[in-house]
């Protein structure tokens, strides 16, 4: 029978265009008379609680305040950096907030906006000489046009900086602190390192990590004190460190007796580079054909709960789940490096810094393509800061070279916001990993697999579900220290078997996929059904590498490759037929690239973004010189959210888009994006620019029940190339 593969080489589809922008009048909600009043009112109450502040707790004489922008000016290019240089404030940070302004810029408008809140700091002095030049009759033109851009300034008060508080036993709290210092900021660090001393409290320097311009520390202080502890001018949050979050192997869990034979074949491709970070194999001589396990600081120990996760999540990855009736472990994929970063130790290690080294400490010499995390910090994310752990991991996947999967967690029965997904899976360069409860087409979420939304950036939280097991129907999987066919269920289980098919996806195909490509294929392919995105994300990630390599008579998928450059737009025309449609059209179009981060930035935690026009008939052109017109595609209105709105321009940054759009027959013709590379820094235009950018595009035209479709996009364009399979691999791959 023959096979439609998946059709490569779409970049050559693709060139630079030059397109002109335009915008028009800005409407302002304030006057430059009605900001002065304004905010020189909010500076006043500002000054009275900065004068209160004790002086040990603001180094250098220096405050953080909050500055709000109003809704309409949260665009890179109304950042209020005029007033940040004339008076040495410094932006150390933002968060999102979700405001209902005093007043509108336009007579249509939503009830509430969501904006951002700016975390400036600054001399005592500096915010007193802000408010006098307000206050005086030589007030600068260039001051009072920026003022109106802001809706509120305020003081960061400590009660704002805690979040959750766990007590430990003798009346001790050991707690995760977030500082805005950066590499040049020592001044900061030796004046909080005397703070904390005054309150008998202790840091443990050995663990503190700097992520961007935060930085991370574990500090043990007396309960009670915490408050005292918020007063720290540049402290921006503190809380109790969480535990681990990992299946533990009696949570659900049936032994069969039926027997299974393992596999005595080499990986099909063991030049794919894999780490598994877990807890270790213990004596699973059974895969260790396949699986090299190493040993870090502190690992030479451990548990057997431990060993079987680790061993059965390697097992997932290996052999997926087993099937009934299946006899024999099928042939895996490639070879695992499975490293144990999970040993008794760590049980008392603060917010988990040891085993995030470890970790880092592998990813940091980029070896390795494919990675997956079934472990991290046990607590739902929160959108006003990034945990060290997804701002640490975060930046070792901005370069697109590695694809992550990450379990999202088994807290998803939990009350509303404590069922939220869990670090580090809110990273925008991850692939992150829920459980769906069966193989079948009857499937659902699994009621423990945590839901969304995300960060916004990164709001489609989970990206996706993969089968994971439920009460009703267990992931039976191959148990390497039982030599047994265990029934079990987790997330930690439905992460390495969508890094499977993923990596199945590149060992079987002869054809240079980049991770961001592969990332995009399982994003493009998933299957939403009827549920809610908050629940599956983008949907169920294929669970066969067939679901992926292959398209129908009438259909046809395409994935481009390559890099985009900052300010330029680039023209990427989407294959289709000769012949006039007689049917209605189906495309689907997924855009992923990896981001560099902002982690002290959350609303503007991606450096980089797409604009992305659709342009359904590109030769129906009026005149030589015009552009051809734009439709709808892809819509903010599409994402979800919870309690809070999408920001206008959110689309844009988010590191993945997908969508399907049926069209009517002969309302397409060569249609193609134009694509728009945006950048910024600290939520405004960068002061230098930033590296091309990887992207992967896969593009599927479907016109059910029409046979020529793939065959003529194939023989049409000459430059594509459909992929082709690796000689040692049979019809059946999956």
């Amino acid at each position: 029978m023959n096979k439609n593969f998946l059709i490569g080489y779409g970049e050559t589809l693709t060139h630079k265009v030059e397109i002109k922008s335009g915008g028009g009048t800005k409407s302002h909600p304030y006057s430059p008379e009605e900001g002065r009043k304004r905010i020189s009112q909010q500076l006043t109450n500002l000054i009275l609680k900065a004068q209160n502040a004790s002086h040990i707790a603001c180094p250098n004489d220096e405050i953080v305040s909050k500055f709000t922008l109003h809704p309409s000016y949260i665009s890179k290019s109304y950042y209020p950096e005029a007033i940040f240089d004339l008076f040495n404030f410094k932006d150390v940070g933002s968060k999102a907030v979700t405001i209902t302004p005093e007043k509108w810029a336009t007579t249509r408008h939503p009830e509430q906006e969501i904006t951002s809140c700016i975390y400036v700091a600054g001399k005592k002095s500096s915010f007193e000489h802000l408010k006098n030049e307000l206050e005086s009759n030589s007030l600068r033109k260039t001051v009072l046009n920026e003022i109106r851009k802001l809706e509120n300034v305020s003081f960061f008060s400590p009660d704002e900086k805690i979040k959750t508080l766990v007590p430990l036993r003798g009346g001790k709290l050991r707690l995760e602190i977030a500082l805005h210092a950066g590499e040049d900021d020592a001044y900061i660090m030796q004046s909080f390192s005397k703070f904390v001393s005054n309150l008998d409290g202790h840091i443990e320097h050995e663990r503190i990590r700097r992520v961007g311009n935060i930085t991370f520390m574990p500090v043990v202080i007396e309960n009670g004190l915490e408050t005292r502890l918020a007063e720290f001018s540049y402290l921006r949050v503190l809380r109790s460190v969480p535990k681990l979050r990992y299946n533990r192997p009696d949570t659900i869990r049936n032994i069969s007796s039926r027997p299974i034979t393992v596999s005595t074949e080499d990986a099909l491709d063991p030049n794919i580079k894999v780490a598994i970070f877990d807890g270790g194999l213990g004596d699973s001589h059974l895969i260790k054909k396949w699986v090299n396990e190493h040993l870090l600081t502190a690992t030479s120990t451990s548990h057997p709960d431990y060993l079987l996760h680790g061993s059965e999540v390697t097992s997932a990855y290996l052999f997926g789940a087993v099937s009934e009736g299946q006899s024999t472990l099928p042939q895996p994929y490639t070879n695992v490096d499975h490293y144990r970063v999970i040993c008794p130790e760590n049980d008392s290690d603060p917010d988990l810094f040891d085993i995030l080294n470890d970790i880092e400490s592998v990813l940091v010499g980029g070896q390795y393509k494919y990675v997956n995390l079934s472990l991290g910090p046990s607590m739902p994310i929160d959108d006003d800061d990034v945990h060290v752990w997804t701002a640490t991991l975060d930046k070792h996947l901005q370069s697109g070279n590695i694809l992550a999967t990450v379990a999202v967690g088994n807290d998803g029965d939990l009350e509303q916001s404590l069922n939220r997904v869990q670090p580090p899976s809110d990273m925008v360069n991850c692939l992150a990993v829920g459980a769906a409860s069966s193989l079948g087409s009857d499937w659902k979420r699994s009621p423990y697999s945590c839901i969304g939304p995300g960060r916004s950036p990164g709001v489609v939280k989970p990206d996706g579900v993969s089968f994971g097991g439920d009460t009703n129907s267990l992931f039976p999987l191959y148990s390497p220290l039982t030599n047994k066919i265990v029934e079990t269920a987790g997330t930690s289980f439905a992460s390495p078997f969508t890094l499977r098919v993923a990596a199945g996806v590149d060992a079987v195909t002869d054809y240079d996929l980049s991770p961001i490509a592969i990332k995009a294929l399982m994003i493009h392919h998933a299957d939403p059904g009827d549920h809610a995105q908050v629940e599956v994300g983008w949907g169920r990630f294929p669970q066969s590498v067939d679901e992926v390599i292959y398209c129908g008579d009438d259909e046809a998928t395409i994935i481009y490759q390559g890099l985009l450059t900052q300010s330029e737009h680039m023209r990427a025309f989407i294959p289709f037929p000769e012949f006039n449609l007689s049917s209605d059209t189906q495309l689907k179009a997924t855009f992923c690239f990896a981001a560099n981060t902002d982690p002290e930035h959350p609303v503007h935690y991606t450096k980089t973004g797409l604009e992305v026009v659709f342009r359904p008939n590109f030769f129906n052109i009026r005149g030589k010189n015009s552009v051809p017109k734009s439709d709808t595609f892809f819509s903010t209105s599409k994402l979800y959210r919870t309690e809070q709105q999408l920001r206008s321009d959110a689309h844009k940054w988010e590191t993945c888009i997908s969508k399907k759009t049926n069209f009517r027959a002969n309302t397409l013709r060569d249609p193609c994006f134009d694509i728009y590379y945006h950048a910024r820094d600290k939520g405004h235009h960068p002061k230098n620019g930033l590296p091309q950018l990887p992207y992967a595009l896969v593009v599927t035209i479907k016109c059910p029940g029409d046979q020529r479709i793939y065959n003529s996009i194939v023989q049409r364009y000459q430059t594509l190339q459909p992929i082709k399979m690796k000689t040692r691999v049979q019809i059946k791959i999956s």
